[in-house]
């Protein structure tokens, strides 16, 4: 990662977080439903979605800044 993406970084953490609330939300709300007990991979689908979110988000962001 460059010296300006690095710090870049935080804000488009930021951006990736606003941007994929409703993914996050879904992921939260069915890591709650497990609680206590969450073992790994249980809301994989979930996190996937997530994760796909973040990582275009991410991208977005960063391409932005450069």
């Amino acid at each position: 990662m460059s010296g300006l993406a690095r710090d870049r970084f935080p804000a488009a953490i930021s951006a990736g977080l606003l941007s994929c609330s409703k993914e996050a939300a879904v992921y939260g709300g069915c890591i709650k439903t497990l609680l206590p007990e969450v073992e790994r991979g249980v809301c994989d689908q979930e996190f996937q979605i997530l994760k796909s979110c973040m990582r275009a988000a991410l991208r977005h962001a960063l391409a932005k800044s450069s």
